[in-house]
């Protein structure tokens, strides 16, 4: 008979899910972003860097068997806050990316920084209506 695995290790049957590849492809698009951003070190790195390392820590928490456990409603929020300052940290990266320089390496930032908001936008949506709204949809109420 085989033995049990101990908890605590990482489950990376995790990743196959619809939550898990969006949070690996967010750490991939962040730490990238976070590379192209550290050779001229503009302000919003620091900010881009916290935001890396939250996404980290969440696709860490997710892939653990046995995760720390919450109170009920505070994972949710704490999931909708970190796509929510996702998408304006890397907006505004995007933004003062282009603003700073015209050089090529402004421009990739730019154009990394904004596909990273859009996708961090994309999660902000997903996660409000799977998570914490997930039986109200707008459309079929009455009117």
């Amino acid at each position: 008979m085989g033995q049990p695995e101990p908890s605590g290790v990482f489950d990376l049957a995790a990743l196959r899910t619809p939550r898990g590849l969006l949070l690996a492809g967010e750490l991939v698009l962040s730490g990238g972003v976070v590379a192209l951003l550290s050779p001229p070190a503009p302000p919003t790195l620091a900010p881009a860097l916290l935001q890396t390392l939250a996404g980290a820590a969440a696709l860490g928490g997710l892939l653990l068997r046995d995760p720390p456990r919450l109170p009920p409603g505070y994972g949710t929020c704490l999931d909708l806050l970190r796509a929510i300052s996702g998408t304006l940290i890397f907006l505004v990266a995007a933004l003062v990316a282009l603003a700073s320089s015209r050089d090529a390496l402004a421009a990739t930032t730019f154009t990394f920084s904004l596909l990273l908001a859009l996708v961090f936008a994309f999660d902000t949506f997903v996660t409000f209506r799977t998570r914490v709204a997930p039986g109200q949809d707008p459309d079929m109420e009455g009117g």
